[in-house]
């Protein structure tokens, strides 16, 4: 372990403001149940804006997610804890030990053995500050499409017809996949800055990105609908049940709230959402499929990074930072998407000091 500081630097959220400054080192934090991870670099998620706005549910079972998106090297490892100092890791937040945010210079997490093992996950290599991407995006894909994929009995999607509702990174990495399964996929997106964001990058070709405007040109086209926006509204469930064929599959993977209902059903789209279920529904003369997933597992961060190993043409995942930032500069550059002063296409990356 390099030399402790007596000072470290690190944002808080406190009623919607996000601060950042230096705070005393916690030394009574380097326990044996303890890691603590240096960040290389972080990603802002749209999770943390809607904890700035105050419009997420925040989970019982899990917890906030505020600067959740990180990689990093362990700086402090635990007698107990069963890591190595030195050793490059990224954050699964779907598991609870206490922890504090990733938008700091140093990340503290306490938690069991098994806990640790599951919540702070070892990445291999290349060497991540030069194959810069974050996992935990993708391997919430990968999760999301493996529940995508159990309903249907279905071992990939090839054949199957994709469309994709939202051109945000998690849109962007479900038509990566679904190609990669074999499926033809066609992503709808109201703004035109994500659409050419999206073929600029070499992402989607012109062919595979639409405006929105255009989903209701392509009624009952689709074997699977993905709801993808940060925000699932009605609107847009609706805009994907008309998509749907009969007999496909409606997977909303998008933000919802307690009490949201598929509309024309009674379905709770927020418990098969968090609950990963799937509910067969008759609509409009077409039988639905609406499913859900929420989350993920060890497990799906380790096919991500097989994946990402074995296929980088089919997974192009470094070409989805659109801005690096400094992490002084992230409490006004959040502030500002919060407000809904600036909106950036792809992934913003934070980036650390350079560590000595």
């Amino acid at each position: 372990m390099s030399s402790v500081p007596s000072t470290y630097r690190t944002t808080r959220l406190r009623e919607g403001v996000v601060s950042f400054g230096a705070h005393p080192f916690p030394h009574e934090a380097l326990a044996d149940d303890a890691v603590v991870i240096r960040p290389h670099h972080m990603g802002i998620c749209r999770a943390d804006v809607k904890e700035i706005l105050g419009s997420r549910d925040v989970p019982e079972d899990r917890g906030p997610l505020f600067g959740h998106e990180l990689v990093g090297s362990v700086f402090f490892a635990g007698s107990a804890s069963g890591f190595t100092e030195g050793e490059t890791v990224t954050l699964n937040p779907n598991i609870t030990p206490a922890r504090t945010t990733g938008f700091a210079e140093y990340v503290f997490v306490r938690g069991t053995k098994e806990q640790l093992e599951q919540a702070v996950v070892r990445v291999p290599g290349p060497d991540p500050r030069q194959d810069v991407w974050m996992p935990e995006p993708f391997a919430c894909i990968v999760h999301a499409v493996r529940k995508l994929l159990e309903p249907a009995r279905l071992d990939s999607l090839a054949g199957k017809r994709v469309g994709i509702v939202g051109a945000g990174c998690a849109g962007l990495m479900f038509a990566m996949y679904a190609r990669h399964l074999g499926a033809s996929v066609t992503v709808f997106n109201r703004g035109e800055a994500r659409r050419a964001f999206a073929r600029e990058q070499g992402i989607l070709t012109a062919d595979e990105i639409r405006p929105l405007a255009e989903a209701g040109a392509h009624p009952d086209a689709f074997d699977v609908v993905v709801v993808a926006p940060t925000v699932a509204t009605a609107e847009l469930l609706e805009t994907a049940a008309g998509m749907a064929a009969d007999g496909a599959v409606v997977l909303v993977y998008g933000g919802t709230r307690k009490g949201d209902r598929f509309p024309g059903t009674s379905v709770d789209v927020d418990a098969v959402r968090r609950g990963e279920l799937v509910e067969w529904v008759e609509r409009a003369g077409k039988r639905l499929g609406v499913s859900g997933a929420y989350g993920c597992f060890k497990e799906d961060y380790e096919e991500g990074f097989r994946l990402r190993a074995e296929h980088p043409a089919d997974f192009p995942l470094d070409r989805m930072a659109s801005r690096r930032i400094t992490l002084d500069e992230l409490p006004e550059f959040v502030m500002d998407i919060a407000a809904g002063r600036t909106d950036h296409p792809g992934k913003v990356l934070i980036e650390a000091a350079p560590q000595g």
